[in-house]
């Protein structure tokens, strides 16, 4: 027992370091970004992103925007975030269809957005060619490089 003792805190160290390790720190690149329409941050909007070759495998991930227009994707041991690669980025904001304001989270107890969407009670205010792939050439595309992104997805009401 006394030779145990003194290699007790080397033991205790190392799992230390090796679980430490295992916490997923966010090794992937940082993906920073903000989306407007029409020039001002469109907050609360639901950005995905899907990769524009069909078939490839570098994934794709779905975000929010917070008030400011702003998301962020970063990796972990959960989320593996974007590949280096082009994405579509498709952008919607669902609102109630009466008052034009986000669904009340504590009116849609038990109820998802999804289920509100098809019983036609909320409209996407931001323009379909951004949000439906039934628009080629419509949809924002972005290009995720290797390392840390800050990327501008600026949309507008009116074709141009």
């Amino acid at each position: 027992m006394k030779r145990l003792l003194p290699t007790l805190p080397l033991l205790f160290g190392t799992l230390t370091l090796l679980l430490g390790g295992c916490s997923g720190s966010g090794k992937g690149p940082v993906i920073k970004g903000t989306v407007t329409l029409d020039g001002k941050p469109l907050d609360h909007a639901e950005v995905a992103f899907e990769p524009i070759e069909r078939g490839s495998q570098i994934g794709g991930d779905i975000v929010k925007t917070d008030e400011n227009g702003q998301f962020e994707i970063v990796s972990s041991s959960r989320k593996h975030g974007l590949k280096p690669g082009k994405y579509y980025a498709k952008v919607s904001k669902w609102v109630d269809k009466k008052t034009g304001k986000l669904p009340d989270p504590g009116t849609m107890e038990g109820i998802d957005a999804d289920q509100l969407r098809m019983a036609g009670k909320l409209k996407n205010v931001v323009p379909d060619r951004y949000s439906s792939s039934d628009f080629p050439g419509g949809l924002f595309q972005v290009e995720v490089k290797a390392g840390d992104n800050d990327l501008r997805i600026d949309l507008t009401s009116k074709r141009r």
